[in-house]
């Protein structure tokens, strides 16, 4: 059961940290279960690294057009 305190410190967070703690714990095996997946990325890694790669490119062309 989670204290108050804990509870309180969570919601207290921004949206950054709170998106933050919540990729760590679906990192966890246990709660892998629980982690939305319909790529499966978690599962593929292989395809995760070039959705990353293309992130970045379009990424840094963005702000390379805005300069």
């Amino acid at each position: 059961m989670l204290t108050k305190e804990l509870k309180d410190e969570v919601l207290a967070l921004d949206e950054n940290d709170k998106l933050q703690l919540l990729r760590m714990l679906l990192r966890d095996p246990a709660m892998s279960k629980y982690a939305f997946d319909p790529m499966g990325f978690r599962t593929n890694f292989e395809a995760a690294d070039i959705l990353r790669e293309l992130m970045e490119k379009e990424a840094l062309r963005n702000v390379s057009s805005v300069e």
